[in-house]
Formats: C-alpha cells, sequence, structure tokens
C-alpha cells in the first residue's frame, strides 16, 4: 500500500452537514497516512529527500459550498483539482457523511494501481426506505443501469456506474474529458437525460451522468469489494454487509438478483 503519488481530498458541504463520524474517519485516516510515510521513512534510513511529508498520500483537501445542484458543486471540484493542484495525481471524492478504515485511501490507491484502473470507488450503500442498496449499476436495456444486489465478493469489479460518496479518479480521465469538450467547465458532472435501448427515457443522477460520460471517453468504472465504506444517516452508519444480509425488496426494473451481472472481475 505504498505507490508514491498524491491524492486530493474533494467534498460538496454546506458546512453544517459534515458528520461527527466522518470527522473522527478523516482524522484517524489522517494520523495513519504520517504514521505510515515515518515507517517508510525510517525503512529508507531516514534520508534528507523524500522527507515524511513528501511521503505522505493525502497532501491537501478542497471544499466547495454544496447548492441543490450538486452537479455543479462537482464540476467546481474538479475545475479546482485541474487548475490549482497540479501535483495531485488522484482526485478522491469522499462525501461528509462516509465512515471508513484509517488505511483505505492507501489500499484504494494500491488497488488502482495494481489492477490499472482509473475510476476506483469503493463500495458503499445508498439509504432507502426499504433498506441500503450498493452503489453498483450495471448496463440494462430497458433502464440504463440497474442496481446489482448480489454483488461479487473480493474483488475489483467492472460496473456501468457508481456513486461518488467515496471515488477515486484518476488526473487523465478528469484532464481528457476536459479537453475532449474544447476547455468547458461542466464536462464531468451533470443531471443528464438519456434513451435506453428499448425507447425509454429516463433523468440519471450526477454519479450515474460522470461515468457514463467517462466511458464515452475510453474509461471505465470499477469497484472494489473489499473496501467497505459506511454510510451515516441518524443515528446508524448503514454497511454494505447490510444489503445481503437484510436485502431490500424493490421493484425488478430496479434490481439485479441474478447470478449473471455482466461484471468483469479484473483483480485476478
Amino acid at each position: 500500500m505504498d505507490n508514491p503519488c498524491r491524492v486530493l481530498l474533494a467534498f460538496p458541504s454546506t458546512g453544517r452537514d459534515i458528520s461527527t463520524r466522518w470527522l473522527r474517519s478523516y482524522v484517524e485516516m489522517d494520523l495513519y497516512d504520517r504514521e505510515r510515510a515515518v515507517q517508510i521513512w525510517e525503512s529508507l534510513g531516514a534520508p534528507e529527500s523524500p522527507t515524511p511529508i513528501d511521503l505522505r498520500l493525502l497532501h491537501n483537501y478542497v471544499a466547495v459550498e454544496a447548492t441543490s445542484n450538486l452537479a455543479k458543486a462537482r464540476n467546481r471540484l474538479c475545475e479546482e483539482f485541474l487548475g490549482n493542484h497540479p501535483d495531485a495525481e488522484w482526485l478522491w471524492f469522499l462525501d461528509t457523511d462516509m465512515v471508513w478504515e484509517p488505511e483505505l485511501m492507501h489500499k484504494m490507491v494500491a488497488r488502482a494501481v495494481e489492477c490499472d484502473v482509473k475510476i476506483l470507488g469503493a463500495l458503499c450503500v445508498i439509504v432507502t426506505a426499504d433498506g441500503p442498496i450498493p452503489t453498483l449499476f450495471v448496463d440494462n436495456p430497458d433502464t440504463v443501469t440497474q442496481v446489482m444486489l448480489d454483488w461479487p465478493e473480493n474483488t475489483v469489479a467492472q460496473v456501468a456506474a457508481t456513486g461518488t460518496g467515496c471515488l477515486m479518479v484518476h488526473r487523465s480521465v478528469v484532464q481528457k474529458m476536459f479537453d475532449d469538450s474544447g476547455g468547458s467547465a461542466n464536462c464531468w458532472f451533470g443531471f443528464d437525460v438519456v434513451t435506453s435501448d428499448s425507447g425509454k427515457e429516463w433523468a440519471l443522477g450526477e454519479d450515474i451522468s460522470f461515468c457514463l460520460r467517462a466511458r464515452e471517453h475510453g474509461f471505465s468504472t470499477h469497484v472494489d469489494t473489499t473496501a467497505h465504506v459506511g454510510h451515516h444517516k441518524g443515528s446508524k452508519v448503514w454497511w454494505p454487509s447490510e444489503t445481503k444480509t437484510a436485502p431490500v425488496r424493490l421493484p425488478a426494473e430496479v434490481l439485479n438478483r441474478t447470478g449473471d451481472h455482466s461484471v468483469r472481475d479484473v483483480s485476478k
């Protein structure tokens, strides 16, 4: 988990919606990152360069005011990443109600490098009135994308889309989408309206739109199903394991419970 790189943590926030569990996770991760850098530095014989600061993965964070238009906020984060953080290799979207283990950032970067993927999400959940749903979406000719409940364990799986609750995006993705658009500040996120293969019109969330847009530019989306991230809602943290122990029961058109998910395993 010691791939040299720099990560920029990014999140939209009003400043009043940051979970206490998120803050604790952030502090624990920051301490882990510092201690890991010192361990590597000492193993190298405590050289003058690189220093423990140089060896840290998390070098900065950026937040923008979140309005009702999340697509606009996330686009501003992409602009900030490209324009003001040229040394950062990864843009890490991490929403302010997520809960994670201290080593998650290192683990995700290492997995992305190992599997040569440029868009990597952790396994998160969407909390609905019926229970948690995993943020793994596969292609569907009728609904564009479909939720996959029976997700494969212990793998890096290629999917059609995932959420932005915890998503690593390589600089090459952000830069190419920007360049191909002719420099549009709205090229990454939007609430796209698309037509499925069956002729039905669907309005997509900004996260699904990003993944499908990125695919048009040659970048596939993957999810590391070993990287579990909790979703803090109210007094409870919802974890991906609960999507299997107590699966939701929603209409068949939005779920995929069959054995064939058209998910490609790239971890082996």
